[in-house]
């Protein structure tokens, strides 16, 4: 698998990931352990003539279902010029894959079929297989004829393993051969772990590690077992905290397994001081996981945790720091199951851990740490009666946590920290209002979040402060609007985006702050429009798809966010073309559009209320599209759909009340029409851009 590497090359990506649709979750995997992956020192100086990188990265894998299209997209033929080789998923899904094999083909006719490798994930190797992995474009040429078999990292059970797969896949992109990297990379891992540099402090993974690996095998020895559990605890505080802001938690990878595998042998041998640092070390091992995004893993080191500790307190019942610790595992548990959509998990355990801090605040009145972590027990409870659609229950909630946080302000007004707490609370109270349908309301709560913010942002501490102050300023806009007050929004908008801009000046790279100046630009944009400036409107729009494209083709997670806005833009690009008279351009702005966000909904195993109506907002503006070219037939099709896809959502807000109301005018549905506009007079909704 030896193809070498260039060095003078000027590509951008260091490979493209193609992969079918079915096997997501390996090209996930693939392409976080290539861009993991840290090539060793001694093998980059030995080849110091082939310039050899020391990260393979950025690695493009693409997110975009095809199905509907005719060719590959301008932005994927880009990707894959830009990348300097192709790593092929190979599965029977890849091999039916029309797209997959589309990608080799466009790949290979640029000249660097040699530059095309393969990672075997399910499926049979041989090419006159029915359950045959390869595509047809790795099997023979565009004219036809045969190719050797292409030899593959092999993942399945009878293969090279995880490892061994993605250093055959390394070797191949490097140009090294596998037995060299093999070599060195063991080298590597036996001679260190990683020296991680934190001003001058370096610490020694592989000395950490054997040292663990001594106490483990003499567990029987009470000193050494007490020496080994205090440097997991080492390892899973002091080092993370140097790690963590490195983004290389995943050198802990191994330490979590090997501490889980001893704390299941110890059970609950040792002091009660003992076993209470064994649970908060679980839960520590939970933390580090969680941050990685493995959610099962770290979901069985919060259950161990809470067992521990639940045993603990069990005993001795007086016990409050063996309470507060059963709390917190409590919490991660339900913390992970709000993140799964497990919501009657998550309502039971943050239902127990708000019980354990009130017994805990209950115990020592005064304490404000008990206040805190009450006031934060109520406020995740709100959250997940929001995420059930239980708006009046969430209520309830976040006005309990407001009467903490306002008694621990008014002790401790210098806390900046919790002066954010309250204003994160004050926020979550105008959304909350919001779904009451109380907008006035909606508007004192989410001024009293601003105006807090404003203050925290003026002193220059934090970033955060910053990025919430002005993601509550187009909270208060959208208020605002809805109460058809344009003036006030535009003014709230100029302000979120000069604080919106600055933070990406600050950090150019941060996807969250890119997509959320952008979404704040198509919101201006939509302003302009609504005040009779076309053209100005125009630019923003056009300014922001070309951002939120960027975003999407560099990000790796896929962040729905900016689908949802980027669809939303487009269509409204579609309506302003309608309005020129340019009905060809309007009609293939509004088909991409709407097709992004069906895919969206379609691609979800749960469809969030916020994409659906994404998708029915953008599907409303093609289907206006569609009729004023004369296919009614196709236009109602499209609403129908877009009306069915709100009517099937538990909650009705006032934007899907309003967007509902469009829907049935255009289908003529009277009576849901006339139902919607009674709701929305009722709410005080006047917001301009649904009419």
């Amino acid at each position: 698998m030896t193809i070498g590497w260039s060095a003078n090359t000027t590509r951008r990506y260091a490979a493209f990931i193609s992969y079918s649709h079915d096997d997501e979750p390996w090209a996930k995997w693939l392409q976080q352990a290539l861009e993991r992956y840290r090539i060793p020192r001694r093998l980059r100086r030995q080849h110091s003539n082939a310039s050899l990188p020391s990260r393979l990265y950025p690695v493009f894998r693409d997110r975009e279902e095809l199905a509907s299209a005719s060719d590959l997209s301008g932005a994927i033929r880009s990707a894959l010029d830009d990348s300097d080789a192709l790593v092929v998923v190979c599965s029977p899904a890849a091999a039916r894959s029309r797209w997959v094999n589309e990608e080799i083909r466009f790949f290979r006719r640029s000249g660097r079929a040699d530059r095309v490798l393969c990672l075997l994930v399910a499926g049979d190797p041989q090419a006159d297989s029915s359950d045959c992995a390869f595509p047809p474009a790795l099997l023979q040429t565009d004219a036809g004829l045969p190719l050797p078999e292409p030899l593959a990292a092999d993942v399945t059970a009878h293969g090279d393993g995880k490892r061994g797969a993605l250093l055959k896949i390394v070797a191949g992109i490097i140009g090294v051969s596998l037995d060299e990297l093999k070599r060195r990379d063991a080298q590597r891992q036996i001679r260190v772990r990683g020296a991680i540099a934190t001003g001058s402090t370096a610490v020694s993974l592989v000395t950490i590690g054997l040292a663990v690996v001594a106490q483990l095998a003499r567990q029987d020895a009470e000193i050494r077992r007490v020496q080994a559990e205090g440097l997991i605890g080492f390892m899973l505080g002091d080092l993370r905290a140097k790690l963590e802001p490195l983004g290389r938690l995943d050198l802990l990878d191994a330490v979590g397994e090997r501490a889980m595998e001893y704390f299941a042998v110890l059970g609950g041998s040792g002091t009660e001081q003992e076993v209470l640092a064994r649970a908060m070390a679980l839960r520590q091992i939970g933390e580090v996981r969680f941050n990685q995004g493995l959610l099962e893993p770290a979901l069985e080191a919060f259950e161990q945790s809470r067992d521990v500790a639940q045993a603990l307190y069990a005993g001795a019942r007086d016990n409050n720091d063996y309470l507060f610790e059963l709390g917190q595992a409590e919490y991660w548990v339900g913390y992970v199951a709000l993140q799964q959509s497990r919501l009657e998990q998550t309502h039971a355990s943050l239902t127990k851990y708000m019980e354990y801090s009130r017994e805990l605040l209950a115990r020592e009145p005064a304490n404000p740490k008990y206040q805190r972590e009450l006031a934060y027990a109520y406020s995740n409870l709100g959250t997940a009666a929001l995420e059930r659609f239980d708006a009046p229950a969430a209520l309830g909630y976040f006005l309990e946590c407001m009467s903490l946080y306002e008694t621990l302000v008014a002790a401790a007004p210098d806390d900046l920290d919790l002066r954010n707490d309250r204003a994160n609370g004050y926020s979550w109270l105008g959304t909350t209002y919001i779904g009451l349908r109380r907008l006035a309301d909606s508007e004192d709560a989410f001024r009293s979040a601003v105006s807090e913010l404003a203050q925290l942002h003026a002193t220059g501490s934090d970033q955060e402060y910053s990025e919430r102050y002005s993601a509550n300023l187009r909270l208060l806009a959208t208020v605002k609007l809805h109460r058809g007050e344009l003036a006030d929004a535009e003014a709230l908008l100029r302000t979120a985006r000069d604080l919106i801009d600055a933070l990406v000046e600050h950090d150019p790279q941060n996807a969250v702050w890119r997509t959320d100046r952008a979404s704040t630009a198509y919101e201006q944009a939509v302003l302009r429009a609504l005040s009779g400036d076309a053209a100005a409107a125009r630019n923003g729009i056009e300014q922001t798809i070309a951002d939120l494209s960027k975003v999407l083709l560099e990000s790796t997670a896929g962040d729905v966010r900016v689908v949802e806005y980027l669809a939303l833009a487009e269509s409204t690009l579609a309506r302003q073309a309608l309005d020129a008279g340019l009905v060809e351009r309007a009609l293939e702005l509004g088909a991409i559009a709407v097709r992004r966000m069906f895919e969206a909904v379609d691609d979800a195993s749960t469809v969030r209320a916020r994409t659906a109506l994404a998708a029915a907002v953008v599907a409303e503006r093609y289907g206006r599209i569609l009729q004023a070219t004369g296919d009614e037939v196709a236009a109602a099709s499209t609403w129908t759909r877009a009306l069915d896809l709100l009517e099937s959502q538990p909650e009705r807000t006032l934007v899907q009340l309003a967007v509902e109301r469009q829907l049935a005018r255009h289908l003529r549905r009277d009576a849901v029409e006339a139902e919607r506009a009674r709701q929305l007079e009722a709410a005080g909704f006047a917001d301009p851009r649904y009419r």
